[in-house]
């Protein structure tokens, strides 16, 4: 019994394989790159994470300093971008703030109410402090960072 049950699962094979022939998978699904306003994080967003203390922590903080050196979610300290007066896109922005921009947009979502940026810093995600609240100024700017976006 069981080598005419072989035999006819293998003729079971090649019958399926000679009646398929080539599937068409249809067309390459591309997603458009989303590119977040880099002049609204340079002069709304990134100065609000560093007035919260978001790379070096506060005292109750481990001592090698959150943001700075602790977690994925890497900020680097540096000079603020002069915002008053000037277009920053007409600026020559420094590495650190580039990167600090390029990390930030990794924890955004086009919906800013799921983006990590928003939900970590509020505990509505895992993060080990609440740095501000879900209907504080701060996490509205981080709201307001979600609209303001381009494609590519």
């Amino acid at each position: 019994m069981g080598f005419v049950s072989a035999r006819v699962g293998a003729l079971g094979s090649v019958l399926v394989l000679l009646g398929c022939g080539t599937v068409n998978t249809g067309q390459d699904i591309e997603f458009a790159q989303i590119t977040y306003d880099a002049n609204f994080f340079y002069c709304s967003v990134e100065p609000m994470l560093f007035g919260e203390h978001c790379g070096p922590g506060q005292g109750s903080d481990p001592a090698s300093g959150c943001h700075y050196n602790v977690t994925t979610f890497r900020l680097t300290d540096h000079p603020p971008v002069p915002c008053t007066g000037s277009n920053p896109g007409d600026l020559q922005i420094s590495a650190a703030a580039q990167a600090n921009y390029t990390a930030a947009s990794r924890e955004m979502s086009p919906d800013g109410t799921s983006s990590a940026l928003l939900n970590r810093p509020t505990q509505q995600a895992a993060h080990p402090r609440m740095i501000f609240a879900l209907d504080s100024k701060q996490a509205d700017l981080i709201r307001q960072w979600a609209t303001k976006r381009t494609s590519q």
